[in-house]
Formats: C-alpha cells, sequence, structure tokens
C-alpha cells in the first residue's frame, strides 16, 4: 500500500510540475510579442508563408503573445541567420523564417561559409512544406528538355550563393560539366527574379513547386515554363512523373550520395528556427504551437485560399535530420564541399 501511495505521489509530483511549467511559458508570453523575421523582401513564397502562419500562431502559443513580421532580407537569409544566431534575444521572442540551405551552410562550405553558427546549434521550430525544388527554363529559351542543357545555354536567375537557388543548380553543373548552364546572382527575392524572367532578363530558374504554385500558379498551366528535372533526393509527388530527377543524370554513386545530402534542403522547404539555446520549455511551446498552427482548420483554409500547400514536419524532426548531416562521414564532407566549391 506504502508502494501506491509513492507511486501515486510521484504522478502527482510530475504533473504539478508539468503544468507549473506550462503555467510558467504562459505568464512569461501573457502580454509579450514575438517577432518573426522573414529572410526576404514582401511578395515572393517565403514572405507569404511567415505571414499566414503568424497570423494564427499566437493563439496556440501560451499566454496567446502578439506577432508582429519583420522583413529583414540579405545574402538568402544569412543576414537573418546569423541575426538570429548572435544579436537577437534568446528568451523565445525571435523567430525566422530561412532559406532551407541556410541551416547547411556551414556543413557545404566549411570554412568560406558566413555563417556564424552551426545548422544543429539553431533551434529548430517547424517546418511547413517538404516540396521539390525544380529547374525550369522559360518558353522561349530554346532548353524544353534537361537533356538539351548539354548542348544548349541556359541563363538562370538566383539570389546570392548562399542559398539554394544557386546552390542547388550549381551542384549539378560542376558534377555534369553543363558548361553552358549560366548562374546569375544577385537578385534580392523571389518578386525580382520573377520579373527578369518575364522580361527575358534571364531564362530560368530553381524553385520549388509550392513556390511557383503560390506566386505565378498559371506558368503550370499556360506552357510559360518547362520543368526540367527534380533538384531533390526522391521523387515528389507534387511534381509531374515525366520530371526526371537531376540525378538520375549521374553515373557516379558516390556523387549521386552527395547531391541527395545537397538536396536535402529541399525537404525543408518553408524552415522556421530561433536562436540558439532557447529555454526548453519555451522552444518546446513554440514547437508545440507551429504543429497546432499547421493543422488549425483556419490557417488551412487561409493556405487553400492562396494555393499553397502545407506538408509539416516537427522541428523535432528537423532536429534530427539536421544532426544526421553534420554527421555524415568525413570524406562525404569532403566530397560535397569539393562539388559546392567556387
Amino acid at each position: 500500500m506504502n508502494r501506491v501511495k509513492r507511486a501515486l505521489a510521484a504522478l502527482m509530483s510530475l504533473c504539478c510540475a508539468g503544468a507549473a511549467r506550462a503555467d510558467d511559458v504562459a505568464d512569461f508570453y501573457r502580454g509579450k510579442t514575438i517577432t518573426f523575421y522573414i529572410g526576404y523582401e514582401p511578395g515572393g513564397a517565403y514572405d507569404l508563408y511567415a505571414r499566414m502562419i503568424g497570423k494564427h500562431l499566437g493563439k496556440h502559443v501560451p499566454g496567446n503573445p502578439s506577432i508582429v513580421h519583420s522583413n529583414m532580407p540579405g545574402a538568402s537569409t544569412m543576414v537573418l541567420g546569423n541575426n538570429l544566431a548572435s544579436l537577437a534575444p534568446r528568451d523565445g521572442t525571435a523567430i525566422g523564417a530561412v532559406n532551407s540551405a541556410l541551416i547547411f551552410d556551414p556543413l557545404f562550405n566549411g570554412a568560406n561559409s558566413r555563417a556564424r553558427f552551426r545548422g544543429p546549434e539553431m533551434s529548430a521550430l517547424g517546418n511547413a512544406v517538404s516540396a521539390a525544388a525544380v529547374l525550369f527554363s522559360w518558353k522561349s529559351s530554346g532548353v524544353t528538355k534537361f537533356e538539351d542543357l548539354r548542348t544548349k545555354p541556359l541563363v538562370i536567375g538566383a539570389m546570392t550563393k548562399t542559398g539554394d537557388t544557386y546552390v542547388l543548380p550549381a551542384a549539378v553543373k560542376k558534377i555534369i560539366g553543363l558548361d553552358g548552364l549560366r548562374i546569375v546572382t544577385g537578385y534580392p527575392g523571389t518578386r525580382e527574379v520573377v520579373m527578369a524572367l518575364e522580361r527575358g532578363e534571364v531564362q530560368g530558374r530553381v524553385w520549388d513547386m509550392e513556390g511557383i504554385r503560390s506566386v505565378r500558379p498559371q506558368w503550370l498551366t499556360d506552357g510559360s515554363i518547362n520543368l526540367l528535372a527534380q533538384m531533390a533526393p526522391e521523387r515528389m509527388p507534387e511534381v509531374p512523373a515525366s520530371v526526371p530527377l537531376a540525378k538520375d543524370f549521374i553515373p557516379d554513386e558516390a556523387d549521386r550520395r552527395a547531391l541527395d545530402v545537397i538536396f536535402l534542403p529541399t525537404m525543408m522547404a518553408r524552415p522556421y528556427i530561433a536562436p540558439p539555446g532557447l529555454p526548453p520549455d519555451r522552444l518546446a511551446a513554440l514547437r508545440k504551437a507551429f504543429m497546432a498552427t499547421f493543422a488549425d482548420p483556419d490557417f488551412l483554409a487561409d493556405m487553400q485560399k492562396a494555393q499553397a500547400g502545407v506538408q509539416p514536419m516537427s522541428g523535432e524532426d528537423m532536429e534530427k535530420r539536421i544532426a544526421a548531416a553534420y554527421a555524415l562521414p568525413e570524406a562525404t564532407i569532403r566530397r560535397i564541399r569539393e562539388i559546392v566549391a567556387e
């Protein structure tokens, strides 16, 4: 009987401790504001997703804090990533929407990375969608299928050399030897690359399918673009089955494995992170709030109106995938760095 009483007392103690922690989180956030930073200019898919999430996130965080959005563009979200790592408060009141490749930049570039953090150090909160990036060409480019790139030139637009719009096509270009594929960087964000395409300044780009659907859905039905290849580790259901994987054109198995890792950011196409070292109870609460938002009927209705999909990944799952990538054998990491190096 005494043992039963002790077990019940221990269980009640744990429940009370859990409730106390929840109350502590609610007490902290009550009356406060979370700043939701977005690493791009307004108008693109990253901005759309972050603002839609922020509209509903506060009601799922204990204490119901206000959410305000702040755009902090620069270097394919490297400016924001470094700000979160070094300057932002580490108390759960600063979160950010970053480029999927940013988290892996120190892994891909080693000592040449401008990141002031390693991917596993950042607090992974959740990911809104896993979407295949595709390389596509504009209708007037003369390039209608991937094989054309072996003999025909194609100029594609990108933001900076740290983002997926550059890293993914640059890796494929280097492995296969596509000398005619030229990547022009320097565009501030999605909107500017879209405008460059439409006025004929560039002839293609790498973009994820959700980005196309949310910003220029007509391109997928009116013949404006040709989908050349999936830049993903595996075939994704949102891409037409006729579009090949880029790695299908690479015979060397070691290079195919390296490319799978380079393409890993496409599995986290809309990642949300916070500074390192968040209090564990607040990190857990934010992760839970993101997943609750992704399942919120009002949020899903808003995303449906915007023609934007949701395929969430938890912060815990993000954390595991990031840690696994950074723990790869040194030989694999060396080959990855050789591929992405200038």
